[in-house]
């Protein structure tokens, strides 16, 4: 080997790739609450989410600045979600060709941060939009009650793709998958694998709505099931990256 040609060596070594993956599924785990603070405290969400247009309407656009703020965090920390779930996948996966799983929960993962972000824009586009052109002054009732039936189907559509889709199907997709590849390949504690599972079918009930059926759990309750694994898998890269040598 001459002077110019470099050792054969990874781009990133394996403590740089646990403590980055660390940060990243910490940030993730915990950027929740902005948005649950931010919209919370303006709009009372998500409870907001159930709430009539004729009442939701106006309320959107008294909080507007705040909603702004409250879903733009809220869609960052969706789209974060492809780069955690690609981190997850790399570390819990033996090195070498990911193989089926792999692909699986890579493709759930981009699949979780799209339709998230479609559902999210809803709120910052199309129902602000709505919520203007239904406070306008001198609207006659029947359009008022065209635009609250209009500001109901985005919702619900809105809703289905990025509640039901992005996050009980896709990101529930993802977590399973992932926990089967760390059961299989045991490159992390049998502990992260098995959590996960239990994480991802509680993801998956909100999506039971899509065919009729009422969720034996609330979407709040199963997001945070996710959120606390997320946290645990950040403390367990966490302490694998600083025990390893620099």
């Amino acid at each position: 080997m001459t002077h110019a040609d470099p050792p054969n060596e990874t781009l990133m070594s394996p403590r740089s790739l646990c403590l980055i993956a660390a940060l990243v599924l910490l940030i993730q785990g915990f950027s929740i609450f902005a948005p649950m603070v931010v919209l919370g405290g303006a709009i009372q969400w998500p409870d907001s989410l159930d709430y009539p247009p004729a009442q939701m309407l106006p309320l959107l656009l008294e909080q507007v600045d705040a909603v702004r703020l409250g879903y733009g965090l809220y869609l960052g920390y969706s789209l974060l979600f492809l780069v955690t779930g690609a981190l997850t996948v790399r570390l819990a996966a033996r090195p070498g060709p990911q193989g089926v799983l792999g692909l699986i929960a890579l493709g759930a993962a981009a699949a979780s941060a799209l339709a998230r972000a479609i559902g999210i824009i809803r709120w910052l586009t199309g129902s602000v939009a709505l919520a203007e052109a239904h406070s306008a002054p001198g609207l006659s009732a029947d359009a008022r009650t065209a635009i609250e039936a209009t500001q109901g189907a985005v919702n619900a559509w809105g809703g289905a793709i990025g509640e039901a889709l992005g996050v009980a199907g896709f990101a529930a997709i993802w977590a399973i998958s992932v926990s089967l590849l760390i059961l299989r390949d045991r490159q992390l504690p049998a502990w992260a694998g098995l959590t996960g599972l239990a994480a991802g079918v509680l993801v998956a009930l909100p999506g039971l709505e899509l065919f009729g059926i009422t969720p034996p759990v609330s979407i709040v309750l199963s997001t945070t099931g996710i959120q606390l694994w997320f946290m645990a898998l950040g403390l367990l890269f966490l302490w694998r990256g600083l025990r390893r040598p620099a």
